[in-house]
């Protein structure tokens, strides 16, 4: 309790009492709102699904997309993240966001730890990263970033405290980074190993850091530990279903980035970008802080003074260069999504710490305490607009499974056309999907069946549901009994 108590005198020190409070609200609505709107496709719908059918066949190999169809998109990780939580809370919502929620804490309590043991207000840090926007959002979705970006922010601070850490920790820091990198060859695979190699590399180089880099860690030793810990979940997977390696690296870490509109993706479609468009989602995930900081420095450019130490400065430049490694990386790159910014995130919200040190103390408390409350608004108004305006529903097959179930029918649902992702998951993945009506008959068997058709299909559809009965309309869909 004491431990506790006076880290809550600190924060209200560094960032204020009413910054503390909305700190809090802000966690506590983002954690409670984890079940309150549903799954939405395409992403949270089909990992969410890929981790059911996990915790159901407790098959922690092989991530299924559909029956007798493996998915070799991803490593487990964020799977087996999601199924655990599954095993907990049984299949809803909250179960399967859980366990991203605490990875996101986790990142944020190793970045105030690293903050805090290389001379940087930790609290500035927790501060903006926990309000930065993409983490927010990011922190409570059923995606395999956030995976990626534990690891990578264990890398990247074990990297940097094993050169320039306390002596008596650094054997300790240098494990963390080699945990780091194992972590993400089994979250999204090598690309994340890049994310934290190239800013290092960069830095080493600009720095004439080349030797003190190279003898600060084990290298060799500690990449062969790292990788012959993540190799044998690849070669039973290879196993299990032959093909998966050759698509994991070839497809997925190749052609994926440099064919533009790749069509590959044995899953859906690529997601088709112009280059350099990285940058703005940069800038999009890293809101308020992205406007508020540049305005604040130009508003205040005269009471700009400079503080720092060399090895401050030294840090500075690592920092720049690891925030921005996502996008150096991904600027000539034909697909992308926003999220390849969040690894990001960690290291350049201890960069601008170092930089708000420039401003007097109080000028600080004000620009930390604004932008939060700008980042709570945002919480608030997404939030309103997935549960009360009802965009989640219209995004997620939730409505309408739970229209079919008040039926009580022993036949399974059926979907016109394409069936979302979060309709297997919420029917117990007994959910069907046909290309035309005329294959009803099949399924059904001279018994009744419904069928859920996107309202935006029906005019299309001309009389062909003249003869079938209007239930109701939920969501996106209209659900017929025929």
């Amino acid at each position: 309790m004491k431990k506790l108590s006076n880290f809550w005198h600190e924060c209200e020190l560094h960032l204020g009492k009413s910054t503390m409070y909305v700190l809090i609200v802000l966690i506590l609505i983002r954690l409670i709102s984890l079940g309150l709107y549903p799954l939405m496709d395409t992403t949270e719908g089909r990992y969410g699904e890929i981790a059911r059918k996990m915790a159901e066949t407790n098959d922690w190999i092989t991530p299924w997309f559909d029956t007798g169809v493996p998915f070799w998109g991803k490593p487990p990780l964020s799977f087996w993240m999601s199924s655990f939580g599954i095993k907990l809370f049984g299949v809803n919502e909250f179960a399967v966001r859980i366990p991203h929620f605490f990875a996101a804490l986790l990142i944020v309590i190793i970045s105030y730890d690293w903050a805090k043991r290389s001379l940087i207000n930790p609290f500035y840090v927790i501060a903006i990263l926990s309000t930065s926007f993409l983490f927010m959002v990011s922190s409570g979705a059923v995606m395999t970033d956030m995976a990626l970006c534990l690891g990578s922010t264990l890398s990247l601070r074990g990297f940097w405290l094993s050169l320039f850490g306390l002596e008596n920790e650094k054997k300790r820091e240098q494990w963390i980074f080699f945990i780091g990198l194992t972590l993400m060859l089994l979250a999204k695979g090598p690309i994340g190993w890049v994310l934290v190699l190239l800013p290092i590399s960069l830095w080493a180089l600009t720095t004439g850091s080349i030797k003190k880099t190279w003898q600060g860690l084990p290298w060799i030793t500690g990449s062969i530990l790292a990788i012959a810990a993540a190799l044998p979940w690849y070669l039973i997977a290879e196993q299990h279903t032959p093909g998966f390696l050759n698509y994991f690296f070839v497809g997925e870490h190749w052609q994926r980035f440099t064919v533009s509109g790749w069509k590959g993706d044995m899953y859906g479609s690529a997601h088709a970008t112009k280059h350099g468009v990285i940058w703005l989602y940069l800038i999009y995930g890293a809101l308020p802080w992205s406007f508020m900081l540049p305005l604040t420095a130009w508003i205040y450019k005269k009471q700009i003074h400079k503080n720092n130490v060399a090895n401050q400065c030294k840090e500075n430049h690592f920092l720049l260069l690891a925030g921005l490694a996502p996008c150096l990386f991904f600027t000539m790159s034909g697909n992308i999504l926003w999220t390849y910014v969040l690894p990001g995130l960690p290291p350049l919200a201890m960069y601008l710490a170092l930089w708000l040190n420039k401003f007097d103390h109080l000028l600080i408390k004000k620009i930390i305490y604004f932008g939060s409350v700008i980042s709570l608004l945002i919480m608030l108004g997404i939030l309103s607009a997935l549960t009360l305006g009802h965009r989640a529903d219209s995004k997620s097959a939730k409505s309408i499974i739970s229209l079919y179930k008040m039926q009580n029918s022993l036949q399974p649902i059926v979907f016109l056309n394409d069936r979302p992702f979060s309709a297997s998951f919420y029917s117990n993945g007994k959910s069907l999907n046909i290309k035309t009506l005329q294959e009803l008959d099949a399924i059904a068997k001279n018994k009744p069946i419904y069928i859920a058709v996107k309202k935006k299909q029906l005019s299309s559809l001309n009389n062909q549901l003249i003869n079938f009965k209007v239930i109701g309309d939920s969501g996106s869909y209209r659900l017929f009994l025929k």
